[in-house]
């Protein structure tokens, strides 16, 4: 066990020897990036800013009385606080779709312009997390992650849910995957749950052993539905869909699981009623992100009257079941954002496998970030496993989020960012 927590350890060190790895590996081919750049402001393999954060803004933020620490809304502070992480698939499906619903048309209105009758057209989308592949429990997510699952540019989805289990509601999430060695740092990050089914169990690799070994499973923290979750027990297999894709999981009821001699220490991110990024900053209209593959393009277009960015998987609107057993299209809800945080990570892959990332979560490095419908260059810290992640602003200060929901994507540096202003 020591063996493998050392082999990660080491790898979250080797930051600077990533280029000269993927240099020498000439049998993978590179990713192809396949997303209009023209008439957009382009972010890709941009040079460490080196953002030094100001004096104190490392520090971990105090919590405020009836304020949630993970969105800033209101928060039944005396509640057990113990976030719960999901590992959500995010498969590719194809779908049919009214054009006027589509990205493209609503880019058009973003930008001030209107929708002409060929706007209107139905449009066949093939792209990842639609359709039947769409997943459900998400609107009650307080922060969604997405990153790396194949080195070809397909990812997997993680929801953290808070608020809603200091509410004392019961939310099913699915459908369930496996996690990566990404995910096991994730948890460490908000010392909370994570359920998953399975993983890689190669040696260096094997992921139920790396929560032995960093303490998560005697905390009663890693719930692998596959070995160490009764059948039934907060879990079930859904009704009339596929599998693999078709676990769902009770967030609640697992956190009910945890012993209560476990804790998780709060580290509010820092809120702001009245964003600070208006003069001086990019409009930024649309945020668009190519991981590699045609299929797993993902964009976010500002809706200024709700102050939201709403989030496309391609050409379509990137929606959420509202449970495991609603599977109702009228009571389905597009995914949407108050913050947008693509924080630049470099990955490795532990003996060259395509199918076993190690992101490099400790360290610092770039964040693009847009709330408000504006632009941020900004920057990321996590100084150790046990930290968590802060993000500053391009002044050193750590950023003022807009209460809501945030979308942080762990994106490679040479990944393929646009933004629209």
């Amino acid at each position: 066990m020591k063996k493998i927590l050392c082999f990660v350890l080491t790898v979250m060190l080797m930051m600077t020897s990533i280029s000269a790895l993927a240099a020498t590996n000439s049998k993978e081919k590179e990713n192809t990036y396949t997303m209009p750049t023209a008439g957009y402001v382009v972010l890709q393999k941009v040079e460490d800013r080196k953002i030094t954060p100001n004096e104190g803004e490392m520090d971990i933020n105090p919590l405020i009385e009836g304020e949630s620490p993970t969105t800033g809304m209101p928060y039944d502070t005396s509640a057990r606080y113990m976030p719960m992480i999901v590992q959500i698939s995010n498969s590719e499906a194809s779908e049919t779709y009214d054009g006027a619903l589509t990205f493209s048309a609503a880019e058009k209105l973003a930008r001030g312009q209107e929708l002409t009758k060929n706007d209107a057209k139905s449009k066949k989308v093939s792209a990842a997390g639609i359709g039947a592949r769409a997943p459900w429990g998400g609107q009650y997510a307080d922060i969604v992650y997405e990153g790396i699952l194949y080195r070809d540019g397909a990812t997997r989805i993680s929801f953290l849910f808070s608020d809603i289990l200091a509410d004392g509601f019961e939310v099913t999430a699915g459908p369930v995957r496996s996690a990566r060695i990404g995910h096991v740092l994730l948890r460490e990050e908000w010392q909370g749950g994570i359920a998953y089914c399975g993983g890689p169990r190669a040696e260096e690799n094997n992921i139920a052993a790396m929560f032995a070994d960093l303490g998560a499973s005697k905390k009663g923290v890693a719930f692998n539905i596959e070995t160490n979750v009764r059948p039934g027990e907060f879990n079930e297999r859904v009704q009339g869909v596929r599998a693999p894709d078709n676990l769902s999981v009770d967030a609640y009821g697992l956190q009910t699981l945890v012993p209560e001699t476990t804790i998780a220490e709060p580290h509010p991110f820092l809120f702001t009623d009245v964003s600070p990024y208006t003069d001086g900053y990019d409009m930024a209209y649309s945020v668009n992100l190519d991981w590699g593959h045609k299929k797993w393009i993902s964009h976010f277009v500002y809706d200024e009257a709700e102050n939201l960015y709403l989030r496309y998987s391609g050409e379509a609107p990137y929606m959420t079941f509202a449970g495991a057993n609603d599977r109702e299209a009228d009571n389905m809800e597009q995914m949407s954002f108050s913050n947008v945080i693509i924080q630049r990570v470099e990955y490795e892959y532990t003996n060259n496998n395509r199918i076993m990332p190690v992101m490099q979560s400790v360290g610092k490095g770039n964040a693009d970030i847009f709330i408000g419908g504006r632009y941020i260059p900004g920057y990321w810290v996590r100084e150790s496993i046990e930290t968590p992640t802060v993000f500053f602003d391009d002044q050193g200060n750590e950023i003022q989020l807009t209460r809501g929901k945030t979308f942080i994507g762990h994106f490679p540096p040479e990944s393929l960012l646009t933004y629209g202003n």
